[in-house]
């Protein structure tokens, strides 16, 4: 494991990682995703074994951590076996807590990597601290995670996550954006054509009661008209001129092996 990255700030930047091709997503259950593109390998929020679904290990050349909870970021919590190999950590904190907020390079291939502060704490007072939004192009593709956003965007993280097509967005509720207000975050950012639900309530896999079940996101989002799929497998692959007109809301099982 190669520790945390401190990145290098970028004015502008090309991504090697944004040349257009397919990309593989993998829902790995919570928050955490994988996208691979070509032989390269994105993690998001690996959680620790506190949150007991199947899916990690799994291999990762770079690891983005949107903030040091128990279920977004487990060598905060001493586990170092739940991504395999030699990844790149991103910590996107500085020394008083405050995310680093601007365009990062991380690697030669996985450069522009916008960091978005963000509040955890919800309208009801849950949460704590802050959160990193991370937006980047990556096969062709512009992806945005939003960790466990709190509140709906404000214009300025709206200008600064760009043109997201895939969004990668928190639906429970309780200490993070809840259902109506996940509905309210898509449409705040027109470009966005695919929905990826997480940080959902599932019975046996998520110690937190709290969370509501996908269910209620699934409910709000087809009143407002959008397309509801349902997928058997936890592995989608996307590419960039296939995807739908509109907005969809695609359901990934999550990984049982």
């Amino acid at each position: 494991m190669r520790g945390i990255l401190v990145p290098a700030l970028l004015g502008a930047a090309i991504c090697i990682g944004g040349m257009a091709g397919e990309v593989t997503v993998t829902y790995l259950g919570h928050s955490c995703f994988t996208l691979e593109a070509g032989e390269k390998i994105v993690m998001i929020d690996p959680y620790a074994s506190y949150v007991p679904y199947p899916g990690l290990p799994k291999p990762a050349d770079v690891v983005l951590i949107t903030h040091g909870h128990i279920d977004h970021c487990p060598w905060c919590f001493g586990e170092k076996d739940r991504v395999q190999g030699n990844p790149v950590l991103v910590w996107p904190f500085d020394k008083s807590k405050r995310v680093k907020e601007g365009l990062w390079k991380i690697t030669d291939w996985l450069t522009g990597v916008r960091f978005i502060e963000a509040t955890h704490v919800t309208a009801g007072g849950h949460g704590q601290g802050l959160v990193c939004l991370f937006a980047f192009d990556f096969g062709g593709i512009r992806f945005a995670h939003l960790g466990d956003l709190g509140r709906p965007l404000t214009p300025e993280q709206v200008e600064a996550l760009g043109p997201v097509q895939v969004l990668m967005i928190p639906v429970g509720g309780f200490f993070t954006i809840d259902a109506a207000e996940a509905v309210q975050v898509v449409k705040q950012i027109p470009s966005v054509r695919v929905v990826l639900p997480m940080h959902y309530y599932v019975e046996g896999y998520c110690p937190w009661k709290q969370l509501a079940p996908l269910g209620r996101f699934l409910e709000r989002a087809r009143a407002e008209g959008w397309m509801v799929r349902e997928f058997d497998s936890a592995r989608m692959t996307l590419v960039p001129d296939g995807l739908p007109e509109r907005v969809e809301v695609w359901v990934l099982p999550f990984a049982t092996e």
